[in-house]
C-alpha cells in the first residue's frame, strides 16, 4: 500500500523527535550510537521511508571527534541565489547568506550557508569532500537541514556546531524518486571528510 500523506506526516515527525536531544546536548558524541541505530531502525521500517535497498545502509564511518567541529558564521550581503531542480517540487532557490568563520584550519576551506527560499524557509548546509564519488555519494552530503529537522544546535559560545558525523546523503543517493538539491561547486572541501554516512564496503 503506498504511504498516505499522514504516513509522510508522521515520518517527519519522527525525524523531528530523532533530532530534537541533540540541538541542547551538550555531548552530541555521546548521542550519536543511539540516533544512527534508530535512524537505520526508522529509515527500513517506516511506510514513508526513503527505499533503500541495501540493508546495511544507511551505513556510517566509525565516530570522528576531529570532525565534530564548530564555527562562527559571518553574514553574506548581495550574493546571488542559487536555482535548483527540485522534481516535483519544482525549481527551488538557495539563498546564500552567511559563511563559515573557522574551519580552514581543520578542512582546508570554509562553506556557505544557504537559506531555502519558499514557504517556512529554513537553513541548508550541504558538501562535498575528498571521499564524494568513492566512499560517499558523487553529489555530496547533508549537514544542517533545519526544514526536515537537521540541526545540531550551538555550543557555549554561541558557534554553530557543526558534527560532520552526522552528515547523511540526501534522499536520491538512494532512492531514485527523489530529486535534491545537491551540493554546489564552493562547499567542495578539500578534505577528506571520514565521518557521517558512507556507502557500504563492497564484500
Amino acid at each position: 500500500m503506498a504511504a498516505t500523506y499522514f504516513d509522510t506526516l508522521d515520518w517527519r515527525l519522527q525525524m523531528a523527535a530523532l533530532y530534537a536531544p541533540l540541538a541542547n546536548a551538550q555531548d552530541l558524541q555521546a548521542l550519536w550510537p543511539d540516533f544512527v541505530r534508530a535512524k537505520h531502525r526508522l529509515v527500513h521500517s517506516h511506510r514513508a521511508g526513503i527505499r533503500v535497498q541495501d540493508t546495511r545502509s544507511p551505513m556510517f564511518f566509525d565516530y570522528n571527534p576531529a570532525l565534530a567541529l564548530a564555527s562562527t558564521i559571518e553574514p553574506l550581503d548581495k550574493a546571488e541565489p542559487l536555482v535548483m531542480d527540485g522534481g516535483s517540487d519544482g525549481h527551488i532557490r538557495l539563498l546564500p547568506f552567511a559563511r563559515t568563520g573557522e574551519l580552514k584550519a581543520h578542512l582546508g576551506s570554509e562553506l556557505t550557508l544557504y537559506w531555502f527560499a519558499h514557504y517556512g524557509g529554513g537553513i541548508f548546509l550541504p558538501f562535498k569532500d575528498a571521499t564524494s564519488g568513492t566512499q560517499t555519494y558523487g553529489g555530496g552530503r547533508y549537514l544542517l537541514d533545519t526544514p526536515k529537522s537537521a540541526w545540531l544546535g550551538q555550543d557555549a559560545q554561541g558557534r554553530l556546531r557543526l558534527d560532520f558525523n552526522f552528515s547523511y546523503f540526501p534522499s536520491c543517493a538512494h532512492d531514485l524518486r527523489f530529486v535534491c538539491p545537491l551540493s554546489p561547486p564552493e562547499n567542495t572541501l578539500p578534505a577528506a571528510i571520514t565521518a557521517g554516512e558512507r556507502w557500504p564496503e563492497i564484500l
